[in-house]
C-alpha cells in the first residue's frame, strides 16, 4: 500500500479521498462533529466552471468539511430556493436517510480515469469543473478547484460514487482545520450494507479497477490508500454490536485510524458519546452520535 503520509495519489493510484454525509442542516452536522473532536470548515457553495467562458454556474449545494491529515469528511446540503439536478439528488437521498451517501476516490488524472470508466461500461455525466470560494490561510479569498467524474445520479445502487483530482490541495488541507484533539489521523474505510455483497463488490471493483478479496459473508476492495468493505445488514449488525442500520443499500460505517487510541477514547467518553464497542484495539461510535453512520476507529499501524 502507498505511503500513508502522502496526501494525494500518484499516477495509477486510487485513494479513498473522502466520504460525504447528506444532511438537511449543516449547523446540526457542525455541532455533532465538533463534539466528536473534528474541526469544521466554514460553509461554502459549489459551482461548476464553464471551461470556455470561465463562468461559474451554481450547483445548488453547500458544504462544510472535517479535514484529516489523510482524507476528509464532507457534509452536503441543498441550498434553499434552488432546483437543480444536484438539489433534487440531495433531497431524494436525505429522504431515504440522513447519513453517508457519497464515496469519492482521489486520482492523479480524472480525465484518464473517465476514459477507463467509460471503457468499463459506466455511463458518465460530463466532467464537473467544481469550484468553491473559501478563505485562504492568509485571509484572502481563493477558489478551491477539482475535476470530478460522476456517473448519473441514482445509476449505481450503492450510492453516489465519484472520482476526482485535486487541483488546489494546499488550500484544502489548511493546518488550522485539520483535526488534532481527537488524535484521528486518517480515513481508512467505507463499510457498505448491501443485500448482495458479492454483486456490490464486483460492481465497485469494476468501478475502481481493483480486485475483490473475499471474506466470510462479504468482500473487501483494497485501494492504494483505504478500502471498501461489503456485508449484509444482518452480518454488520452482529459485527458492530447491534448497529442500527439505514435501509440497504447504504454506507453503514466509516473507518478511521487514530495516532493514540487511548486519547481518542478519552475525548469520546469525556464528551459522553455512546460507544457500541470499546475494545483495546477498536472503538465504534454509535451512529446516533454521528449523524447516521457508525465510526469505526482503530490504531494506526505501520505499513
Amino acid at each position: 500500500m502507498a505511503s500513508l503520509g502522502r496526501q494525494l495519489p500518484l499516477t495509477g493510484e486510487m485513494y479513498l479521498d473522502h466520504v460525504g454525509w447528506m444532511v438537511p442542516d449543516l449547523e446540526a452536522a457542525t455541532r455533532t462533529f465538533t463534539r466528536l473532536g473534528f474541526v469544521m470548515t466554514p460553509r461554502s457553495l459549489h459551482g461548476n466552471q464553464d471551461p470556455e467562458t470561465g463562468r461559474v454556474v451554481p450547483q445548488g449545494s453547500a458544504n462544510r468539511l472535517a479535514m484529516l491529515e489523510r482524507g476528509y469528511l464532507e457534509f452536503l446540503t441543498p441550498v434553499a430556493g434552488t432546483d437543480t439536478a444536484v438539489t433534487r439528488h440531495l433531497n431524494d437521498s436525505i429522504g431515504r436517510y440522513v447519513g453517508v451517501h457519497l464515496i469519492a476516490f482521489g486520482v492523479a488524472d480524472a480525465d484518464a480515469e473517465a476514459a477507463r470508466l467509460a471503457g468499463a461500461g459506466f455511463r458518465l455525466q460530463p466532467p464537473v469543473n467544481l469550484r468553491r470560494t473559501i478563505e485562504a490561510a492568509d485571509g484572502s479569498d481563493v477558489q478551491v478547484a477539482f475535476t470530478v467524474i460522476r456517473p448519473p445520479f441514482g445509476s449505481i445502487p450503492e450510492g453516489r460514487l465519484q472520482v476526482l483530482t485535486h487541483l488546489t490541495p494546499d488550500h484544502m488541507w489548511q493546518a488550522r482545520y485539520i483535526a488534532r484533539d481527537n488524535a484521528i489521523a486518517g480515513l481508512s474505510e467505507a463499510v457498505l450494507a448491501v443485500p448482495d455483497p458479492k454483486a456490490s463488490a464486483e460492481r465497485l471493483a469494476r468501478f475502481t479497477g481493483r480486485e475483490v478479496l473475499t471474506t466470510d459473508g462479504g468482500g473487501t476492495i483494497m485501494l492504494d490508500r483505504g478500502r471498501l468493505s461489503f456485508a449484509t445488514p444482518d452480518a454488520l449488525a452482529r459485527r458492530f454490536g447491534g448497529l442500527s442500520l439505514p435501509p440497504a443499500p447504504a454506507t453503514a460505517a466509516v473507518g478511521f485510524v487514530s495516532r493514540d487510541l487511548d486519547r481518542t477514547r478519552g475525548v469520546l467518553l469525556g464528551r459522553e458519546l455512546r460507544l457500541l464497542v470499546d475494545e483495546p484495539e477498536r472503538l465504534i461510535v454509535d451512529p446516533r452520535d454521528a449523524m447516521g453512520a457508525a465510526l469505526v476507529i482503530e490504531p494506526e499501524k505501520d505499513d
